[in-house]
Formats: structure tokens, C-alpha cells, sequence
């Protein structure tokens, strides 16, 4: 029959700037809970993260953008998605697959932070469903930042805990690795796509 796997994506906003660029995220969850919308607090709470990812059903990887080209598109995270959930459907088939009873994914819930409009969702959904084993995608997205009716802005999270979680785990990455070159050998990045550097 297979799963339902929920993925929250959310980028750190630096790309162009070097080192060490902007990290691209993927949250996973197998828990349905992780995809209802809720209103998460403005500030971010790396130790939340860590407790959250302790359910062996909850996992990450990451891709790092460097080049100055991809700065202002709000493309590069959808961009990236694909190579993202692959790197996680196949170390998890790679990890279970021989195991008796194994049911692997066949549905992916992919809600993503920021502006995406329907071409972009369109093909977004066309590229996960050539991932292996996978039937049903759909796509959303949840801008955090609202205009308020003063003309301000108001950044208030209201979204599925695995895109809060992403944009948590984004900024800690690009936090903690400002000014380093090289993140290599990181278990949960994903390298050898020529979309981004390595």
C-alpha cells in the first residue's frame, strides 16, 4: 500500500553569499501530525529541533547553493526538493529495503516556505512523482510574512511543523558554518548534483 511521507522545505536566504552560502532543507516525517497547520512561535528554538527529531520516524538532509546567479529566485528551493527527498527515499530504502514487511513510501505531502504559484507547484509535483515508488505528490506552500493592514510586516509561522522545523534547522546550519568553505563529510548533506556546489 505504502506510506505517507510529509516534507517541510525552507531555505536560509543567503544565497550568493560565500561562505558559506545558502543551505536548502528537507524535513521528513512519517508522523501525519507533522503536516497539520499551526501557528508556531516568531523566534526559533534549535533545542525544540533536536527533541523533534529524536522520533526515529523524523529526519533531514540539506543541499548548500554558493553561486551568486541563484540570489534573488524564489525557485531554488523547489529546485532542490527533488534531489533532497531522492538522497532521503533512497538511503531509507538502502536501510530497510530487505527488511521483512518493509512498506516503503508511495505518497509525498510537500509544503514548502514561501511564494510558489501553480506552473511552479505543477512541476514540482511532475519531477517527485519520477521518484522510485512514489504515486500521489501534493505540493503547498506557506509565505510566514504577512502584510498588515498598517503596511508592516508581521512574521507569525502558521504552518505544518515540518516547514517550521526546516526554517529552524536552516538558519541553525547557516549559523553555525558562517565563514567556513567546505562542509564536507556532513552525513545529512547531499552532494553530486551539478545544480549545487559542493
Amino acid at each position: 500500500m505504502g506510506r505517507i511521507l510529509y516534507v517541510g522545505g525552507d531555505d536560509s536566504n543567503h544565497a550568493g553569499e560565500f561562505p558559506p552560502g545558502e543551505f536548502l532543507v528537507a524535513t521528513f516525517s512519517l508522523d501525519k501530525e507533522d503536516s497539520i497547520v499551526i501557528p508556531f512561535p516568531n523566534r526559533r528554538d534549535y533545542a525544540r529541533f533536536e527533541e523533534w527529531l529524536e522520533n526515529p520516524g523524523r529526519d533531514y538532509r540539506f543541499v548548500v547553493r554558493r553561486t551568486e546567479h541563484h540570489r534573488h529566485s524564489c525557485l531554488n528551493l523547489p529546485a532542490a526538493m527533488p534531489t533532497l527527498i531522492e538522497a532521503f527515499i533512497l538511503d531509507e530504502m538502502r536501510a530497510n529495503g530487505n527488511t521483512r514487511g518493509y512498506d516503503p513510501v508511495s505518497q509525498l505531502n510537500v509544503y514548502l516556505d514561501g511564494y510558489l504559484n501553480g506552473a511552479a507547484k505543477a512541476v514540482l509535483r511532475d519531477d517527485l512523482l519520477r521518484v522510485k515508488g512514489i504515486q500521489r505528490v501534493v505540493v503547498d506552500n506557506f509565505i510566514k510574512k504577512k502584510t498588515r493592514s498598517d503596511g508592516g510586516v508581521s512574521k507569525r509561522p502558521v504552518c505544518p511543523r515540518v516547514v517550521w522545523m526546516a526554517d529552524v534547522l536552516a538558519n541553525q546550519l547557516y549559523a553555525q558554518n558562517r565563514g567556513t568553505i567546505r562542509l564536507a563529510g556532513h552525513e545529512k548533506m547531499v552532494v553530486g548534483n551539478g545544480m549545487f556546489d559542493e
